[in-house]
């Protein structure tokens, strides 16, 4: 089965896809030449690795700095690592930050408090304190709250939003199940750091500013929260088969009529994933797929931040391209036009044939648009797993199963994983000619996906001496985009955003990149109050959450 798209060509005219133009092109238009700033390769040419006794190994001299100078190459050994770690027994937000977190244990406070060097009780995992899911058995479950459930237009017609039409990821994104998982040593810090209640980070804030006043600018520094360079997280965006079902991603069937049990992508299969939820009120469980992941590790001090998207996600390289210099290689003539090497896609395209045909001899004056929403089949696309991904995943011991072992659970030899597809990196504010970067799966930011930064958005995660977030707008900017979703901030942090300078206060303390705080909860909520304010500390803001 592929993807039938969603009848953008009805609007824009004829589609400039892989092969084929409205008209004739003698060299490339501008949204072609746009490209160049989403196209950089990002991989030092002589990047390799090898697996040594299951370990995956950077080549000398890239190994010192691997983040940095391979990107790409460190994007997919990072999720390889993560894989044979089982992530999806990592902690989650939930169990991080818990919805009644008691206070760290102190010579003030010895019962009804966190302990971060008690011993563990394996059969006895707790609910007020943080908590690495891995380390109990059983497994706590996974909650089952998606963002939102479809309506009855969207169940029968496909979606009639006009931005769902043009933006599909847009729909699948407040549609998801959006689930955040950090490893052990994340999830150590942020206990170990007090991280984990809003009181806890209102103190960091207090604490910084006391110092500063006191001339102890020393001791304001040792207080800036530095995760260690072993943290790491995957943000993964699943959803639910019923709504795959509904968007025709997913069938019934095979190509040749068989039954398939559970329903998936005949031809590139996703990972799945039974999800039996908490029991709390508002989840669905059920069957989910894994469609998008926006993951980082903390190897470079404002994080190596990497994108994937499953192949067959509709849009998956619009706006912005899909860059990939290690682990899938394309033939490099994507468009009529212009060719982009053999490491990126370029969005699809048309030209806007509202305008009058040119004549002989005349310019081309149709004015090049892009078009979304439709399946980049690698079979168009020309992409090609290459050798080295190839042996990276066998050595690891990653899809090399025939067929998926337990649709229920998901599992390292799954050989839906080569069906995964990495969209980008991103490891700086700006590239060294000053251009801004960005980076964003269509499903995670959906609807400002050719805004998007993960560097810029997660920069901004702060607390103030009220326990509020520094920066309400998440990432967001003021600036609204054609569809209405905000724009978010792309480029170098404002350090207005953390500083009154004039008096040297940290009028917001930055929580190093961790947008997760969003989660954190009172020790003694105010009765009656909006959520996050504390009965011990001022009144904190209300969060305006991205749109």
């Amino acid at each position: 089965m592929r993807q039938k798209g969603w009848a953008l060509a009805l609007l824009f005219g004829q589609v400039v896809a892989m092969s084929g133009a409205v008209f004739a092109q003698d060299g490339p238009n501008g949204l072609q030449k746009l490209m160049l700033y989403r196209s950089f390769v990002q991989d030092d040419p002589a990047c390799a690795v090898s697996v040594e006794n299951g370990a995956p190994v950077f080549a000398a001299p890239q190994a010192g700095s691997a983040a940095a100078t391979c990107p790409d190459a460190f994007a997919w050994v990072q999720l390889a690592e993560a894989i044979t770690q089982s992530f999806w027994n990592w902690g989650t937000d939930q169990t991080v930050w818990p919805a009644t977190p008691w206070p760290m244990c102190s010579a003030q406070v010895s019962s009804n408090c966190c302990d971060p060097n008690a011993a563990i009780d394996p059969a006895s995992q707790p609910t007020n304190c943080p908590v690495f899911r891995a380390d109990y058995d059983p497994i706590s479950p996974l909650p089952a709250t998606p963002s939102g459930t479809p309506s009855g237009n969207v169940i029968n017609h496909a979606g009639l939003n006009i931005a769902d039409t043009i933006d599909p990821g847009r729909l699948l994104r407040d549609l998801e199940l959006e689930l955040v998982f950090r490893n052990k040593p994340m999830v150590d810090y942020i206990y170990r750091n007090d991280m984990y209640s809003r009181e806890g980070m209102a103190a960091r804030n207090v604490a910084q500013n006391a110092a500063i006043n006191a001339g102890d600018i020393g001791k304001a520094h040792s207080l800036e929260v530095r995760f260690p360079v072993e943290a790491s997280m995957v943000k993964v965006d699943f959803l639910h088969q019923d709504i795959l079902l509904s968007q025709g991603l997913i069938s019934t069937t095979d190509s040749a009529g068989n039954p398939l049990d559970p329903p998936n992508n005949p031809e590139y299969p996703m990972i799945t994933v039974y999800v039996e939820g908490t029991g709390a009120e508002g989840e669905v469980p059920g069957y989910y797929y894994l469609m998008a992941m926006t993951n980082a590790s903390k190897a470079l001090p404002i994080w190596h931040w990497y994108a994937v998207e499953h192949v067959a996600n509709p849009g998956r390289c619009d706006y912005i391209g899909c860059n990939d210099s290690f682990g899938y290689a394309t033939p490099g003539a994507a468009q009529d036009g212009a060719s982009f090497g053999s490491t990126y896609i370029p969005p699809m395209i048309t030209l806007n044939d509202d305008q009058a045909e040119p004549g002989p001899g005349e310019a081309n004056p149709n004015s090049p648009l892009f078009v979304t929403g439709e399946f980049y089949d690698p079979v168009q696309t020309g992409e090609a797993i290459t050798p080295a991904l190839q042996s990276l995943f066998a050595g690891m011991g990653i899809a090399t199963a025939a067929s998926d072992p337990d649709p229920t659970v998901i599992s390292a030899d799954d050989p839906a994983w080569v069906n995964y597809r990495l969209k980008g990196t991103q490891t700086t504010f700006n590239t060294n000619a000053g251009v801004p970067t960005g980076q964003g799966a269509t499903i995670t930011e959906g609807g400002f996906v050719n805004s998007a930064s993960c560097t810029t958005c997660h920069s901004q995660a702060s607390v103030s001496a009220t326990a509020g977030i520094g920066m309400q707008g998440v990432g967001g900017s003021w600036r609204p985009n054609l569809l209405g979703y905000t724009q978010i901030q792309m480029g170098a942090p404002d350090m207005d955003w953390f500083y009154a300078n004039s008096r040297a206060v940290v009028t917001a303390t930055q929580m190093d990149f961790v947008w997760g705080i969003l989660n954190a909860n009172c020790q003694v909520p105010k009765q009656g109050a909006p959520h996050g304010t504390c009965e011990t500390i001022p009144d904190a803001p209300v969060i305006v959450p991205p749109q």
